[in-house]
């Protein structure tokens, strides 16, 4: 089929709104993004049509609620005439305001709620349900009535490699508070040996740089990678660090790319392999505790062969994409 996909924030080639949506469709449809909050234009990434409508902040807050609404009828506007020029079947709606667009506009579109709207309920909600195709939600998006269509990827693109000695760690990471990127520098730092890179970019992107700049080299920042380069930059890696701050669970998915590559993932107690297969991954709440796992992971690397593996093997029966992408497969059948 071609599905014209649409949401009002996304990163081609970095954000999992881009990575999952595609994943799921592997080579059986035909996809292009349109984007609002994006360099308006067109253009091919990754040898998928993206089409940017808007891009920019306002300038002053009087002027917030005008912009919107002018941002909004061009999206719909666009949505209509990519829908036509593209030939989509029909707009597959990344969030519920891309979803009240293509509704307004007539067409025919379906929900792929990517994350948690809070605000997204009551007779709202109902009414973008009604008008959808079918809708699904990611994992800890949880809407009455909507099916969770899990978040995975495709691990083919991940190479299982055995490596001799843990020597290097990364962090894969949006640079954000939230993301608690100092806690990776300062665990690295705290250790005998390990030496870190962080892969990515954010709000404090320059805290950061001058923070890894004190290290003489321990840590570096690199700059964020496409999706499709992920695989070979985990390769030069033996330990994967997921931070983040307390929530009662957080799925993240780089823990699936470092586990598919072989390495061994150190993550907060909350990360989802930490609830869901505990045994595979070992825990940290502070710096000193995370020192501490990279110094046992470099003295008893041998020593966790086995549990690696039992690792990829989890990874794969739980988180592969042909686990959602059977699930799409019947509910495209069932609806068209």
């Amino acid at each position: 089929m071609r599905i014209l996909v649409a949401t009002t924030s996304t990163i081609p080639a970095f954000s999992g709104g881009w990575t999952t949506p595609l994943d799921l469709f592997g080579n059986e449809h035909e996809a292009m993004y349109l984007i609002r909050d994006f360099p308006p234009g067109e253009r091919t990434i990754e040898g998928i049509k993206v089409a940017g409508v808007l891009s920019g902040r306002p300038l002053s807050r009087p002027l917030d609620r005008f912009r919107d609404a002018a941002a909004r009828r061009l999206f719909r506007v666009k949505l209509g005439k990519y829908f036509n020029t593209f030939r989509a079947d029909f707009v597959l709606c990344l969030d519920s305001d891309a979803g009240f667009q293509a509704l307004h506009a007539g067409v025919p579109y379906a929900l792929r709620l990517h994350s948690p709207e809070p605000s997204l309920k009551g007779e709202r909600l109902n009414r973008l349900l009604s008008g959808a195709l079918f809708a699904t939600a990611c994992p800890l998006t949880y809407i009455p009535g909507v099916e969770i269509l899990p978040h995975n990827q495709d691990l083919s693109r991940f190479t299982y490699t055995e490596h001799p000695a843990a020597e290097r760690a990364v962090l894969l990471t949006t640079i954000n508070p939230f993301r608690e990127p100092e806690l990776f520098i300062e665990g690295v730092m705290l250790s005998k040996n390990m030496k870190g890179d962080i892969v990515g970019t954010g709000e404090n992107t320059g805290r950061i740089d001058a923070m890894c700049n004190r290290t003489g080299g321990r840590v570096r920042r690199l700059p964020p990678v496409p999706r499709l380069e992920i695989p070979s930059l985990l390769g030069n890696y033996q330990v994967g660090v997921a931070t983040v701050k307390k929530v009662p669970l957080h799925y993240q998915m780089k823990v699936n790319d470092y586990i598919a590559s072989g390495l061994f993932t150190l993550a907060k107690p909350w990360t989802h392999i930490a609830v869901e297969a505990p045994e595979l991954v070992r825990t940290f709440t502070t710096a000193q505790e995370l020192a501490s796992q990279m110094d046992y992971l470099q003295e008893n690397w041998a020593e966790t062969l086995e549990i690696r593996r039992a690792a990829n093997r989890w990874v794969h029966e739980n988180y592969s994409v042909e686990i959602p992408r059977k699930r799409f497969r019947e509910i495209l059948a069932n609806t068209f």
